[in-house]
């Protein structure tokens, strides 16, 4: 608020709290002189009548609060003029309030100072007229009494008089103080005008120096631009025999856009036919994995007959079982090169895996995985040891395709370079709270520290004599980087030379919320026989693998039906509904896929699991097959263990086993 305004409502507060005071002390002091305690409790009303005026003002009610306090100044004034009568000289605070009015009203309120005035001089024309006519009878005192209250009132109002000459003493040094701030503020200015006036002669006769200085510059410039002008006739003038040579450029430039143009089309032909030739190359490479893992299965399969079969135990001679184990052996790191090969040339080709991680049982996946390479290190002689974190959560949530092929790989690898009395260590461990590791360390010849590098490069080995000795393509390692990094993850690889290698896969760990069954730990190594009610058909049409599939089947109780072909096999399963069905996908009459789509949309067959075992490794035939309605997908040669474990999963169940198409990876 303004600073005038703002005092008066101080004056007002002020005038109000302290009246508050003096009207309890009055109070208090005439009820003890007088006994009457009523006069106390009517001053404690005038109190609270004067302290509304501060919740007038707090409530920014600033008139109300003014014309408030006169009002209850004159209530004061006539009760007590009333109540005690003429000789106690109550009317003379009537000439102090009318002092009042023009303390508390700004200029600008004219018609509230006036109603104040009013206001007093009505109560004073009342309490005359209560003297003269008695209207209502004093308070009868005593001469002595009467002077204590004259003298006692008396002095209120000396006191309030003395309040209203200090605050007018206050507002006149104010206004004093407030016309020496303008006066010096006066000085101030005619000051900088003075010094305003002193800059504008200076700046005047800069700015004639300046205009001088122009005129000087103008006509050098415009000298300057003639000069100019000339110069750009003359450019122009090149301009033109510029043009004229680059319209001889242009025809240039067009006779080398035809060139171009040309050379465009001999590449998009060359693209095509590269193009051509690769899908050739993908055919070609579809046809001879489907040739070599036929046969490849046959070896497989009858080498792991001999070797594993009850009845060829103690009988085939120790230096045959060798050559056995030898067969077995180089078939399956045939297979490895068969499948690194292949997905070497996916990744030629620019196809990218796409990762489908789901929930699964880590402790039982992994184990599954090893078991599978147990018997190759029985062979070799080398110890093959897992080990997993018991900090590890029970579930994790991974692609868990993918994930054996990098297990896989390593440890093909490390049996492979580890001799005979040594042992291999698969570790599974958690590294932090968000990752997991998988750390497969051998025992063999290790890698020299200028060759760690290279392993991971397509075809490349740490040596030459690693093939000599070893053999392999050099693909393992590279496919395995390949997919850590599609999932996320790093791969590391530790080796001194003579102290063997390491190898440290490091993933994102991902917990599934979902519990999922409890891990079934299987140890064991011969395979138990499965109910005797059990029917198993077989769509087979190699007899080969009719003979080895039915070798295995033998000791495994369940009656085995074969089929030739695809057509046959669907008239045997219509008419013995067997548990469990698999089936070759390449069959005379009617393929795979036509034999399952035939089974999933009759409603007495669709019910029944579907195993497919073919010599198709590509992901986009497993998907095919898949999405058709198989439920398991083995890829030739057969893993044994892994047929076992699928055939378990589906024939434990005493009811049939429900339809589930599963997404290809």
């Amino acid at each position: 608020m303004k600073d005038g305004d703002g005092r008066k409502i101080m004056v007002v507060n002020s005038f109000s709290f302290l009246t508050a005071l003096l009207c309890t002390f009055c109070g208090v002091s005439l009820a003890l002189m007088s006994g009457d305690y009523s006069i106390f409790f009517t001053a404690m009303g005038f109190v609270s009548g004067f302290l509304s005026i501060l919740l007038l003002n707090r409530n920014k009610k600033y008139s109300a609060a003014k014309f408030g306090l006169m009002f209850v100044f004159c209530m004061v004034m006539l009760y007590y003029g009333v109540t005690f009568g003429e000789s106690t000289q109550v009317h003379f605070l009537g000439l102090f309030l009318i002092g009042v009015p023009l303390l508390i009203c700004s200029p600008a309120e004219k018609e509230l100072k006036f109603m104040c005035l009013v206001l007093i001089l009505t109560s004073l024309i009342l309490l005359e007229t209560n003297y003269y006519f008695m209207v209502i009878e004093p308070m009868e005192m005593s001469r002595d009494l009467t002077f204590m209250f004259r003298w006692l009132i008396m002095s209120i109002v000396l006191l309030l008089n003395g309040i209203v000459i200090s605050f007018y003493q206050i507002n006149i040094s104010g206004l004093v103080k407030r016309l020496n701030k303008r006066n010096d503020s006066l000085k101030k200015k005619n000051e900088l005008v003075v010094s305003k006036e002193a800059e504008l002669v200076s700046a005047y006769t800069k700015l004639e120096d300046y205009n001088a200085k122009l005129e000087t510059e103008v006509r050098n410039r415009t000298m300057q631009l003639r000069k100019s002008n000339m110069a750009l006739e003359a450019m122009l003038v090149n301009l033109k025999d510029n043009n004229a040579q680059l319209r001889d450029q242009d025809q240039q430039l067009k006779g080398y856009v035809a060139e171009l143009e040309s050379l465009k089309q001999d590449l998009m032909q060359a693209r095509d036919e590269a193009q051509h030739a690769n899908a050739a190359k993908s055919a070609f490479l579809r046809e001879i994995s489907h040739e070599i893992r036929n046969p490849l299965n046959a070896i497989i399969g009858i080498s792991f007959l001999l070797l594993n079969e009850q009845a060829n135990r103690n009988k085939i001679p120790r230096s045959i079982v060798h050559l056995v184990d030898n067969i077995h052996n180089s078939s399956r790191n045939l297979l490895e090169i068969i499948n690194n090969v292949l997905e070497l040339a996916r990744i030629e080709a620019g196809k990218t895996d796409e990762l489908h991680p789901e929930p699964f049982v880590l402790r039982e996946w992994i184990r599954s995985v090893v078991n599978i390479y147990q018997d190759a290190s029985k062979v070799k002689g080398v110890t093959l040891q897992l080990q997993v974190d018991h900090k590890l959560p029970g579930e994790v949530v991974g692609d868990r395709l993918h994930l054996t092929q990098i297990v896989n790989n390593l440890l093909g690898n490390a049996l492979k370079f580890t001799p005979s009395g040594k042992k291999v260590t698969l570790h599974i461990y958690l590294q932090e709270p968000a990752q997991w590791c998988l750390r497969v360390a051998d025992e063999g010849v290790g890698i020299a520290k200028e060759k760690q590098k290279l392993i991971f490069q397509p075809y490349e080995q740490a040596d030459e004599s690693i093939h000599q000795n070893f053999g392999g393509t050099g693909l393992g390692l590279t496919i395995s980087r390949r997919i850590t990094e599609l999932m996320g993850g790093t791969i590391e690889v530790w080796s001194e030379q003579g102290q063997g290698a390491a190898f440290t896969v490091t993933l994102p760990l991902e917990v599934e919320a979902v519990s999922l069954p409890a891990e079934q730990q299987d140890e064991r190594r011969e395979y138990a026989a499965f109910p005797s009610d059990k029917t198993v058909l077989l769509m087979e049409d190699s007899e080969i693998n009719q003979m080895i599939m039915e070798r295995f089947f033998s000791h495994l109780g369940i009656h085995l039906l074969i089929a030739g072909n695809g057509e046959e096999g669907l008239a045997m399963a219509h008419n013995c509904h067997p548990h469990l069905i698999i089936m070759d996908m390449h069959m005379p009459k009617l393929t795979g896929n036509e034999v399952i789509r035939f089974i999933r949309e009759d409603p007495e067959l669709q019910h029944i699991p579907v195993i497919a075992i073919s010599a198709d490794a590509f992901r986009e035939q497993q998907k095919e097959a898949l999405d058709a309605g198989v439920n398991e997908y083995l890829i030739k040669p057969v893993e044994f263990d892994r047929l076992y474990s699928v055939m378990d999963k589906y024939l434990s169940k005493e009811a049939p086993y429900p339809l589930r198409i599963i997404k290809a990876s």
